[in-house]
C-alpha cells in the first residue's frame, strides 16, 4: 500500500539542512514554498480582501515550505523516523507531519 507523507517546515537554514539530510539518505520529495493564510492577510492587509491564486503567484511565498514523499508504508515510517531524528521531534524546527493512505496511485515515479 502507498502512503503520502506530508511534512510542513517553518523556513529557516535548518530547515534546508534537514531536506538535505534528508536528500543524502536517498530520500526525495516535492517541495513547495508555502505561506499561512494568516501570516497573508496579518502582514498585507490593505492589498486584498479576497484572494485568488494570481495574487499569490505574483509573490515569493517563503514562510514554511510544504513537502509530498510519495512511497511504501515501510518507506514511509522510514522517512518519519530520519524526520524526527533530524529536527530534534520538531524541539529544533518549528513544522509538523502526517501521513495518509493512497487508495488509488498510477504513474511511473
Amino acid at each position: 500500500m502507498k502512503r503520502i507523507l506530508y511534512l510542513i517546515l517553518k523556513s529557516s537554514p535548518i530547515a534546508f539542512k534537514t531536506l538535505e539530510a534528508l536528500k543524502e539518505e536517498g530520500y526525495n520529495m516535492t517541495i513547495i514554498s508555502s505561506e499561512s493564510l494568516r501570516h497573508a492577510i496579518d502582514d498585507f492587509p490593505e492589498e486584498h480582501h479576497f484572494y485568488t491564486l494570481r495574487n499569490f503567484e505574483q509573490r515569493e511565498l517563503l514562510e514554511s515550505l510544504f513537502c509530498m514523499f510519495v512511497g511504501d508504508e515501510d518507506k514511509v515510517d522510514s522517512i518519519k523516523n530520519s524526520i524526527r531524528r533530524l529536527t530534534n521531534n520538531f524541539n529544533d524546527i518549528r513544522g509538523f507531519m502526517f501521513s495518509k493512505k493512497i487508495e488509488d496511485y498510477e504513474g511511473s515515479i
